[in-house]
């Protein structure tokens, strides 16, 4: 490989890697708006679920490589961090897949809104209100294990916007 080609390869591996931090950081502070439906009242609440769809898509088809090769990789773990890893945000992407569907099953305003009439049921409001509150501490979790990757992005960021 040509020393080009391997400057164009780092570059274009740190921009996605950028990429991934700021749509990562967005998709973060979108789904802590989202979350306090008591601050932005319900209406507002399930029309930012409906906007959060584009950065929580995004995020998952920017880490698409990880997601499709994790299956093989949990096979091959060697370590219970790795296996950790795996289960916790699988645990993750299927919980913001439940509350997201739950939310819209108990939605008073928007598809009201869109002249879709809806039942609400007890039902799916507890298990919207119950995963919700479950995946404040796994997203915590997920943050906490990928700490030193968003320690490295912001320092190596830093240093090149100071240079």
């Amino acid at each position: 490989m040509s020393s080009n080609a391997k400057i164009t390869n780092n570059t274009w591996k740190d921009n996605l890697q950028k990429t991934r931090f700021v749509m990562d950081t967005v998709l973060l502070v979108s789904f802590l708006i989202v979350l306090a439906p008591q601050s932005t009242g319900i209406m507002l609440h399930e029309w930012l679920s409906v906007v959060f769809l584009i950065p929580f898509v995004i995020h998952i088809l920017l880490h698409w490589q990880w997601f499709i090769g994790s299956f093989k990789q949990l096979k091959r773990a060697k370590t219970i961090r790795e296996r950790y890893n795996f289960i916790l945000n699988y645990s993750l992407y299927l919980l913001m897949i439940f509350v997201l569907v739950s939310g819209f099953l108990v939605s008073v305003s928007l598809f009201p809104t869109l002249g879709i009439p809806l039942e609400i049921q007890d039902f799916w409001s507890k298990m919207h209100h119950d995963s919700a509150t479950l995946i404040m501490p796994v997203l915590g979790l997920h943050l906490a294990l990928h700490f030193r990757w968003i320690k490295l992005l912001i320092t190596q960021m830093s240093k090149k916007a100071v240079s």
